[in-house]
């Protein structure tokens, strides 16, 4: 019997150091994590408010102000809120690409022409989830393509009302 229960005590003694590590190891990861910001509407709303003019009319007048907007927008695809994460980040891609850039570079101009049009649809989206869900109006999205639903054919021989 003095053989089992000093089994049990050892389990115990176990249990109880495996649930302090356990808890340690979460109040430190807790405490030292990460400070990146995570993904939040309520955040991403606040971060674009408070830079919607970067965002609708950014100043590109030198590397400064690139960057500045390159941050910016980098700021908002950690942000960026499941809902709109994935449009987000096509926008930010085109933005990047939009950046690195030289002039008189075709095969740079035409990246930039890609990812551009790969973008338009991304931009309307986010457009139409930042009006309904932060409230704010980014304007009109230019798009090469229209990006409004297309209307249902009408069937050959069908007539119509």
């Amino acid at each position: 019997m003095a053989g089992v229960c000093h089994t049990r005590l050892v389990r115990t003694k176990r249990l109880r150091h495996f649930a302090l590590a356990a808890s340690s190891v979460v109040l430190i990861s807790t405490a030292c994590g990460n400070d990146e910001p995570r993904a939040s509407a309520a955040q991403f709303c606040a971060e674009l408010a408070a830079n919607s003019s970067l965002v609708i009319s950014p100043p590109l007048a030198n590397q400064l102000d690139v960057t500045a907007v390159i941050d910016l927008y980098a700021r908002l695809n950690q942000l960026a809120p499941l809902a709109i994460s994935q449009e987000w980040a096509t926008l930010f891609n085109a933005v990047e690409t939009a950046s690195t850039v030289v002039p008189n570079d075709a095969d740079g101009l035409q990246r930039v022409v890609q990812a551009a049009y790969e973008s338009e649809g991304a931009a309307v989206r986010i457009s139409e989830w930042v009006l309904a869900s932060c409230g704010i109006d980014l304007g009109p999205v230019t798009t090469i393509v229209p990006h409004d639903a297309a209307e249902p054919a009408t069937p050959v021989g069908a007539v119509e009302n």
